[in-house]
């Protein structure tokens, strides 16, 4: 697993994978295998959000105590180390926004603030979070649960794996949606952030 940069700056990748359970591996591995630069960081824990910020708690609620889910893990861990996969199990995501980057004037962004500054990405992948805080968190964006949800959303660069259901997926399943994000991620992508994209906050994120 690759180290954290310094504390309190500003990145940019194409994609923050927000989760290190299985879930996050699974897709920062597929991410990986189609060439998309990304960062995985751990989940988002509950926290006070404003208009422009959105606070979640994240959990991967696949069955920890399972052979299945224990193995899929390890192999996961031992690939992405072996692909020097940028995984950053030690640091925290804390808040998440749709942000014009300051004096850009170009398309929105998501930034992504942890403890050691912000990520600027195209894309963000959400990976496990309770179902009555996903509804806030999507009321908040100005979304509600239904049908063509994932496609709303994926205008907007968000994508969720494993947080639609009330009851919890599968290992199988969660790969099954890793496959199915990593492919929609890179084929959505565009360098340097160069894809227009429209959406409910235009604030730049406010750091403490």
């Amino acid at each position: 697993m690759s180290t954290p940069p310094p504390p309190s700056i500003s990145e940019s990748t194409s994609a923050v994978v927000i989760g290190t359970g299985l879930s996050g591996l699974a897709v920062a591995v597929e991410l990986g295998r189609r060439g998309v630069a990304a960062v995985t960081v751990d989940g988002l824990e509950s926290g006070s959000p404003s208009t422009a910020t959105t606070a979640l708690r994240v959990a991967d609620l696949a069955s920890a105590e399972s052979a299945e889910y224990l193995q899929v893990m390890r192999h996961l861990r031992k690939h992405a180390a072996s692909q020097g996969l940028d995984v950053r199990g030690t640091v925290r995501a804390q808040h998440l926004a749709l942000v014009e980057q300051p004096g850009s004037g170009g398309p929105l962004r998501w930034a992504v603030r942890t403890e050691l500054g912000v990520i600027f990405a195209d894309a963000v992948i959400l990976t496990r979070c309770a179902h009555n805080q996903l509804r806030r968190f999507l009321a908040d964006l100005g979304f509600s649960l239904g049908e063509k949800l994932m496609e709303e959303l994926a205008r907007i660069g968000l994508y969720l794996i494993g947080v639609t259901e009330l009851s919890s997926p599968s290992a199988r399943e969660l790969l099954r949606q890793a496959k199915s994000v990593g492919k929609a991620v890179a084929s959505a992508t565009r360098p340097e952030g160069s894809g227009p994209r429209t959406g409910p906050f235009t604030a730049p994120l406010q750091l403490a």
